[in-house]
């Protein structure tokens, strides 16, 4: 009898561990004795064949391990690596999703990295590379990182930095793969930090980054469900879970409401209101609001109450239900900030340290010093912190002894002092900005101090510009998501934010993402084509879509204005408008311009648009206006554009060399054209419009390799140059043209400069058909 008990034990405990099934919501994952992933069920099977893949693997030194064994207990699963390295996992049914989190790892600093996954499947209809969701003929595979510390996505940088927009979920041979890791960060390291770019950093032990409590899910579900599990998942395992107006930001339709950036002050708030009122925004955003980062006082010709005149700004905007917005770029420590001046704090980041090895007096400019590994390395401010000085320098010697050279003693306001030999000097991580940053310590102080910033005033809305700069404390992924998680968590108030930056833990913190900038060209050329492409990447990541900033100068146009107007409601995307209150005054459009925003938005907000008008005012080669009837119709005018090209060619002696274009005007109108030269090198100019065959109109005007002119119907000529922004204006010698309904025939000719490649091209904006939408 005591034979066959020791036979059968070690029989079940076998069968035990050779096959796990776990099921939750609409997902069924089996695991074999190694964890080995050996099934993903779902309306189907998702994994794909001749794919081995693993609950957890990790990697200790050089070698990537898998289990070898396992032993289950309850939830409850030790791992049995090589190396004698063990790893006790639980693996919980909860509902709509299954929770893995490592529970003991014996503080076994082996381990410096500890991966989920990857979990492979079959589908790739639909790939959330951001949220780490993946999708196919109705059905959705699921993963989520559960804490700042477990990353999601592929493993790319020893730091943990990533510069892809996401990789959580990423397209495969086979389909898709979902994954994340976790770094050991609870030991001594060294390696190259901020995505590659500084070498050979030292970064001490982090306790906040242990392997322990590392955690993620998995979930399986109908794709109409994704969020209502998502938002599940955030609510009862804690994660940020981001509202406005006591709404998810992911299903709430303020999350991307467009709104105003400008500079308002104590004695500009009051207009600035009325004008934010105008235009039918709900939020106020301070471009350049803080004279230091790091303590964020206030700039004092704008503040000069300081946060106490930023408090009664933000309680005027709160009584007209108005946000107010203040921006600053993360992490970053401006050099005037009592982090640095005038005596440095001692937690300020560095990435390699050494001694002296000759005293040295308050004067001198060469710093002889032991070990010159990384003191070659060219950054920004080539700064070092020794005692309570900072100091800047060219170089260091090639031969010994090691010499730092041409050092600029006590500067951004530090003192020059003496110091022995044996003084450890340390060389401070920054940034082409001209900033310095914190380790990890010093961070949490930031972060505090901006929270004490918003709560005290009210301010409510933060764009985590620069959010890289949380790899400045050497912690990658980890310093960027642990800053705006635990922003959130200390202000006392909703934050309406968005990011400069992807990633998958910060999509729980996020309620937007706007990128695309107004500094590279006019009204309709800036960054246009990168802001279309993402508006596919923040569809497919539940991500509310945003078209990026743009600029209203005294001289933008209604026409340009709509053109951004209908790709706002295409997409069904908001923005930021960019714009200063005396450009705003001086714009003498303005009003138009206004009111065509609050038609605009009304109707995007109602989605009174069917998917092919959707599809239409997508396309950037379309035009359109947008007006209200007073019984609460929409009329949405379309515009057609009749083309034509005038090439530089030889002609017979007396022949002109132009171009006739025919076309019939349904409705009176103002004539509306825009003619531009096209090509590498070259100038067009005197360009003559012969009209009717009757009266001819001569522009004088030279136009340099694709620059254009636009005429509107009015008095003027605009001339805009190869990347939309406007140079100048001409008057044009009528007081406006106006097409009656007929037919109409015009002949464009031009110079051209000898031997060059440029042609004109040009087209006639006329109005085509009109639509009527009911209001819903």
């Amino acid at each position: 009898m005591k034979k066959l008990i020791i036979i059968l034990l070690p029989l079940i405990a076998i069968n035990l561990s050779a096959q796990k099934t776990f099921t939750a919501g609409e997902i069924k994952i089996t695991l074999d004795k190694k964890l080995k992933i050996s099934s993903i069920y779902g309306d189907r099977e998702y994994l794909p064949d001749d794919v081995e893949s693993y609950l957890i693997r990790i990697k200790a030194g050089e070698d990537l391990l898998i289990p070898m064994g396992s032993k289950w207990k309850m939830d409850n699963v030790t791992a049995y690596f090589e190396q004698g390295i063990n790893v006790v996992i639980s693996v919980k049914q909860l509902g709509d999703y299954l929770k893995v989190e490592v529970m003991e790892t014996n503080d076994d600093n082996r381990i410096d990295i500890l991966f989920y996954g990857s979990f492979p499947t079959i589908m790739d209809e639909t790939i959330g590379e951001i949220v780490g969701v993946v999708r196919e003929g109705g059905y959705a595979l699921g993963i989520q990182s559960l804490n700042a510390k477990t990353t999601g996505g592929k493993f790319i940088n020893p730091d943990g930095s990533d510069s892809a927009r996401g990789t959580t979920a990423t397209a495969e041979d086979h389909g898709s793969s979902l994954q994340a890791y976790c770094i050991n960060r609870d030991k001594d390291r060294t390696y190259s930090i901020w995505n590659n770019s500084i070498p050979n950093a030292f970064i001490p032990a982090n306790a906040d980054g242990k392997l322990e409590g590392s955690a993620i899910a998995l979930f399986g579900c109908r794709e109409q469900d994704v969020l209502t599990v998502i938002e599940k998942i955030e609510i009862e395992q804690g994660l940020p879970h981001s509202t406005i107006n006591g709404e998810w930001s992911k299903t709430s339709t303020d999350a991307n409401k467009p709104y105003l950036i400008t500079t308002f002050t104590e004695d500009n708030i009051d207009e600035m209101i009325e004008y934010t009122k105008k235009l039918g925004y709900n939020a106020l955003y301070h471009g350049h609001p803080f004279s230091t980062w790091g303590h964020f006082e206030l700039i004092k010709e704008q503040f000069p109450n300081g946060w106490d005149g930023m408090k009664e700004c933000a309680e005027k905007a709160s009584e007209e239900g108005i946000r107010l917005g203040a921006h600053t770029l993360t992490n970053f420590i401006t050099t005037n900030d009592p982090f640095v001046t005038p005596v440095p704090d001692q937690n300020l980041m560095v990435f390699c340290r050494t001694t002296i090895t000759r005293d040295i007096s308050e004067s001198d400019n060469e710093i002889y010093i032991d070990d010159p590994e990384g003191y070659d390395f060219k950054n920004t401010n080539k700064a070092l912190m020794v005692g309570d000085e900072i100091i800047r320098f060219s170089g260091v010697s090639e031969d010994k002894p090691y010499r730092l050279l041409d050092c600029k003693r006590g500067q951004y306001g530090t003192r020059p002092a003496s110091y022995t030999a044996g003084t450890e000097i340390a060389r401070l991580v920054d940034h082409p900005y001209k900033v310095f940053f914190p380790n990890w310590e010093k961070q949490k102080e930031m972060i505090s101090n901006l929270a004490d910033f918003f709560n005290y005033t009210g301010v409510g809305q933060l764009d985590f510009d620069g959010h890289e700069g949380g790899w400045g404390t050497g912690e990658g992924e980890y310093g960027m998501d642990y800053f705006s998680e635990q922003l959130q968590k200390q202000v006392d108030h909703e934050l309406r934010n968005g990011s400069s930056r992807s990633n998958h833990y910060y999509w729980h913190t996020v309620s937007y993402i706007n990128w695309g900038e107004p500094w590279y060209g006019g009204f309709t050329k800036s960054q246009g084509h990168y802001r279309y492409q993402n508006q596919a990447l923040l569809k497919r990541n539940y991500i509310p879509n945003m078209l990026g900033w743009f600029l209203l100068n005294e001289s933008t146009t209604l026409q340009e204005f709509e053109y951004m107007l209908a790709r706002s409601a295409g997409y069904d995307s908001g923005y930021a408008l960019y714009s200063m209150l005396d450009d705003m005054k001086k714009n003498t459009e303005f009003d138009r311009i206004a009111e065509a925003i609050n038609i605009w938005e009304e109707a995007r907000l109602k989605k009174i648009f069917n998917e092919e008008q959707m599809v239409q005012l997508r396309d950037v080669n379309n035009d359109f206006s947008l007006n209200k009837t007073y019984d609460n119709e929409f009329i949405l005018q379309y515009y057609e554009k009749n083309h034509f090209e005038l090439l530089n060619l030889p002609v017979q002696p007396g022949q002109p060399n132009d171009i006739s274009v025919d076309f019939q005007v349904m409705e009176e109108q103002p004539f509306y054209f825009v003619i531009g030269a096209v090509g590498a090198s070259g100038t067009i100019s005197n360009i003559n419009i012969d009209f009717n065959g009757y009266e001819t109109y001569i522009i004088d005007v030279e136009l340099e390799p694709n620059w254009s002119i636009t005429y509107r119907g009015d008095n003027n000529i605009l001339v805009y140059d190869e990347v939309g922004r406007l140079k100048t204006k001409l008057d044009f010698e009528e007081e406006g043209l106006i097409l009656k309904e007929g037919a109409y025939s015009i002949r464009v000719s031009a110079d051209f400069s000898s031997g060059s490649d440029i042609r004109l091209q040009g087209y006639i904006r006329l109005k085509s058909r009109s639509e009527r939408i009911k209001d819903n």
